[in-house]
């Protein structure tokens, strides 16, 4: 694709997920070895543990899952266009896989202070129980919109981004810069004004994935993206810089220049 030939940013070291891959590995096996257990509870005679040995290794998988597709696989996902103008959106595969392990999580608990509340044993089923409750409020959160996939739109006013869990928008004319880091991941930070106006919420207070920058910027973490880094940088550095360009922003026009690559001076 004609994207892989943007140039890197100085600032990010050569993607390599190989790093990463030995946890990805293990986690896996904890997931391999949580099905066994789970069927091996089922050979002596205890069928109940079957259930926890399921919802384990799905835990364990999922993490590994996620794991896999955000710090290892180079993302190869295209820029979208909305009603509003043209998106990047937040990989969905990540998200699925989030919600996934949260739910396996909550589901262990319940089922937890269930079994533990028959069994008579009333203090841990009161324990578990609070902890499941609390886990529920994660996909209740999900179902309710409060959490979702999120996405970075640029319009001709300006840039909204939709995170996971936080909303924010600038205007064009609030920026100072496009700005390029590596805190163990790419990111990319459209830097504005001190004094601007900026449009910004927390939509969740307990489960901050992910939050409002600490000053007036567009902080994008290119491993949570379903395109890949340099898309997210050239990208928003362009229609940052080339404020002419910004009225084919929502149109094929601004599809065809990403995919001709036609973003890096």
């Amino acid at each position: 694709m004609a994207v892989d030939s943007l140039p890197r940013p100085a600032e990010w070291p050569p993607h390599s997920g190989a790093r990463f891959l030995p946890a990805v590995v293990i986690l896996s096996l904890f997931g391999l070895g949580a099905l066994v257990a789970g069927f091996g509870f089922v050979g002596i005679g205890k069928p109940g543990g079957l259930k926890y040995g399921l919802l384990f290794a799905l835990f364990f998988l999922l993490i590994a899952a996620y794991g896999y597709y955000t710090r290892v696989r180079r993302p190869n996902g295209e820029v979208g266009t909305t009603g509003v103008g043209t998106q990047v959106r937040y990989s969905g595969f990540a998200f699925v896989c989030l919600v996934g392990l949260m739910c396996c999580l909550t589901a262990i608990f319940l089922l937890a202070a269930v079994d533990y509340r028959l069994g008579g044993t009333i203090g841990a089923a009161i324990v578990f129980g609070l902890i499941g409750l609390m886990l529920l409020s994660f996909p209740a959160l999900v179902v309710a919109g409060r959490i979702k996939r999120g996405s970075v739109i640029l319009s001709a006013q300006g840039v909204h981004q939709r995170g996971w869990t936080f909303s924010s928008f600038l205007p064009w004319e609030a920026f100072a810069g496009v700005k390029a880091v590596h805190n163990g991941r790419p990111e990319v930070l459209v830097i504005a004004y001190a004094n601007v106006v900026w449009e910004k919420r927390q939509l969740v207070r307990f489960w901050k994935i992910d939050k409002v920058p600490p000053a007036a910027m567009i902080e994008v973490d290119c491993a949570a993206m379903s395109v890949a880094p340099e898309v997210v940088y050239w990208l928003l550095k362009f229609y940052v810089e080339n404020p002419g360009a910004r009225a084919e922003l929502g149109t094929d026009a601004a599809i065809a220049r990403v995919r001709a690559a036609d973003l890096a001076p």
